[in-house]
């Protein structure tokens, strides 16, 4: 018998939950419902649920807030959440799924499948497998999640509320999200935004050309345009490179 825990701030989403799990050929019991990280923490640390299916922002906190306080080495962890730039800390703190709402059923079957079939966590193993997602970048798609390095993006280009990713081995990956949020997280990693629609990785610059304004000569033979407002940040961004135009 898997026993569960519900954890989210919005009644009609517990609720919804509760609904998809009734439609689920496996042995379970929730166990109890919390609605802010503070009962969150006291219903996982007195009911020792099995699995708790925990959304990301409450009125009090987060789902990692509720990590952080009690002892759920042995609670499995899934995610419920709206928002998927969370997935690659959700990982990195161990968790088993990362499900998008509105949940499908099929998703969520399989997460309490592999969560019934899946031994008690093993945490030096945990451990390793965070340490191997830091610095990752999670592109949600209409497909799931890419997790990609930094370095394996040659430059993104805004299309809209989507953002196509050009990737150092030529494939392009279509994120259902705007330029804007992912800039402040490739920022740190070298990135410069050179136009309003083109964010580049600026280890990934040959050349700048003169021409139209200013132009980007990416590895890839790509060639992107620097805006007029920008071209005096890159040029001295490239001059510190040694990149000569």
């Amino acid at each position: 018998m898997l026993k569960l825990a519900i954890v989210d701030d919005e009644a009609p989403a517990r609720a919804s939950l509760r609904a998809a799990l009734a439609g689920i050929p496996l042995e379970m019991e929730v166990v109890g419902e919390a609605q802010s990280v503070a009962e969150a923490v006291e219903l996982i640390n007195s009911k020792r649920p099995d699995v708790v299916l925990l959304d990301i922002w409450m009125d009090d906190g987060t789902g990692f807030d509720v990590l952080d306080r009690t002892d759920h080495d042995a609670t499995r962890v899934v995610f419920v959440t709206a928002f998927d730039h969370h997935a690659v800390q959700a990982f990195k703190r161990g968790a088993l799924h990362y499900l998008l709402k509105p949940v499908v059923r099929a998703d969520l079957q399989d997460a309490l499948e592999r969560a019934a079939a899946a031994p008690a966590p093993n945490t030096e193993l945990v451990d390793h497998a965070r340490r191997a997602l830091i610095d990752r970048i999670v592109i949600p798609t209409a497909e799931g999640f890419h997790i990609l390095t930094p370095d394996e993006i040659v430059r993104c280009e805004s299309d809209g509320n989507y953002t196509r990713f050009h990737l150092v081995n030529g494939d392009r990956v279509v994120a259902s999200r705007t330029l804007k949020d992912f800039e402040g997280q490739l920022l740190p990693f070298g990135y410069m935004r050179v136009h309003l629609s083109h964010l580049v990785n600026m280890a990934q610059v040959k050349m700048y050309l003169h021409r139209d304004g200013g132009t980007l000569v990416l590895a890839n033979g790509h060639e992107v345009p620097v805006s007029h407002r920008r071209r005096n940040e890159v040029l001295e961004t490239l001059g510190r490179k040694g990149v000569k135009g």
